[in-house]
């Protein structure tokens, strides 16, 4: 074994690449825009770009919020009613700063408001017979 960890011997995912890139150019950083990418085949194609889009972005050093939608630019969730009809990829970029400020702004601080806190998430989950949260 070369005792690296397993992950770093993975090749990147760079297809999405170009794409954020041409985000960037566009100047679709710390917009509020969504970028389109329309056109892809069937609803899976769709999540796997959306998912390649998100970890080119971060490789990238920004906070990207990508999803799944169907042609009309609706969001299409897993229980997707057509998962064969084509789909598209949109996302929005913004630079750590601004994402920072983002989540500062909807908590109002408070760590207690956030929607995930990765601090907090799965501590003191223990099993108890009685129901109880223990």
């Amino acid at each position: 074994m070369s005792g690296r960890h397993p992950k770093a011997l993975v090749q990147a995912d760079k297809r999405a690449d170009p794409v954020v890139q041409d985000a960037l150019d566009k100047g679709y950083l710390d917009s509020d825009a969504a970028y389109d990418v329309p056109g892809l085949a069937s609803h899976a194609i769709a999540n796997d770009a959306r998912l390649s889009v998100a970890r080119a972005a971060r490789r990238q050093n920004l906070s990207p919020a990508a999803w799944v939608a169907d042609e009309a630019g609706n969001p299409c969730y897993k229980a997707c009613p057509a998962p064969d009809s084509p789909h598209r990829v949109r996302f929005k970029l913004w630079s750590k700063d601004r994402a920072r400020g983002h989540v500062f702004q909807q908590s109002g601080g408070d760590p207690a408001n956030l929607r995930y806190n990765p601090w907090t998430a799965g501590r003191n989950h223990r099993y108890s017979d009685s129901g109880e949260p223990g």
